[in-house]
């Protein structure tokens, strides 16, 4: 069965003696996926927000006549 979670693709198989999940079980762990993956990339941005130096910070050098 192949799993999509937008970017990422996950082929997962199931051998005599595994125990499969249920469609719901499947919807809520990538509900959870998607949702740890959210936070990550909001985070990520809100650090490179926070140590970026912004224009308005930058001295001005404006060409003197």
């Amino acid at each position: 069965m192949a799993v999509y979670v937008e970017r990422m693709t996950n082929e997962v198989a199931f051998f005599d003696g595994d125990l499969p999940y249920t469609d719901q079980q499947i919807e809520k762990l990538v509900n959870l996926i998607m949702a740890r993956m959210k936070e990550k990339e909001r985070q990520a941005a809100q650090n490179s927000a926070a140590t970026t130096i912004r224009q308005s910070a930058m001295p001005h050098r404006g060409i003197q006549e």
